[in-house]
């Protein structure tokens, strides 16, 4: 019992807190002191709970759990969309979502239809297009694709793109035009990903001593890199710290 009490007492000493700070009317105070759990309840449904769904940690909050709870629920609210407006926009969310759930044809036809008209050579379309058709180790029609892309988007800039395109040479075992590749964005590519695979091309054709001087670089890099930052990147640093052991 002197726990709930405790509670409550804390309870109301937050809500109130929160009426002051935030400008509420003051009314809420005495409901709070009068009805200490039932005050605190009511204040917390009527006033607190739409301020806190209303803004944007709020809402992510709220939708993390409405994902546990219904890990599909994105996807069918997507196709529901679609059906009530076959548009550009809706397919290309609903082909988003296919590509989450592992649903890569659905993701591919849904690309392909639309590239149609003003999008028929949209350049955000054909890579995303480019990458699903990857994730299926279609690395023929990946090329096709991207080659496509460049032809019809010359100015269009993307890191992605590019490294697609490397991974995409490797895969097709075009290993001089793939280690081309690989160099040019060893030079540029922000993060340490392009780094770390072309280290790894480098190994696998026998260029062990050009691959180690790379994987250490890396190593070096992240010591000044920021906690945040080095979270992101963290993963491609344990690979790098895992082939200079190795070697």
């Amino acid at each position: 019992m002197p726990i709930l009490i405790i509670l409550s007492t804390l309870l109301q000493v937050f809500f109130i807190v929160h009426v002051i700070k935030t400008g509420r009317e003051r009314y809420w105070i005495f409901i709070i002191l009068l009805f200490p759990f039932l005050g605190s309840a009511a204040y917390f449904f009527i006033e607190l709970l739409p301020e806190i769904r209303q803004g944007r940690a709020g809402r992510e909050i709220s939708k993390k759990i409405l994902t546990a709870i219904d890990p599909q629920r994105d996807l069918k609210e997507r196709v529901k969309q679609l059906h009530l407006s076959d548009n550009v926009h809706n397919k290309i969310e609903l082909a988003q979502e296919c590509r989450r759930f592992g649903l890569l044809d659905d993701a591919i036809k849904l690309y392909r239809d639309s590239l149609t008209g003003i999008y028929a050579h949209d350049p955000d379309i054909m890579l995303n297009l480019a990458q699903v058709l990857f994730l299926k180790e279609e690395y023929a029609q990946v090329k096709i694709e991207l080659d496509a892309l460049i032809q019809h988007n010359p100015d269009f800039k993307s890191q992605e793109g590019y490294l697609l395109y490397a991974r995409t040479l490797e895969a097709l075992k075009e290993d001089e035009a793939a280690l081309a590749e690989y160099r040019v964005l060893n030079d540029y590519y922000s993060g340490y990903e392009a780094r770390c695979r072309y280290a790894l091309f480098l190994k696998k054709l026998g260029h062990t001593e050009h691959a180690s001087q790379l994987f250490n670089d890396i190593l070096q890099r992240a010591q000044s890199l920021p906690k945040d930052r080095r979270k992101i990147q963290q993963d491609w640093i344990d690979i790098a710290k895992q082939q200079i052991e190795n070697s």
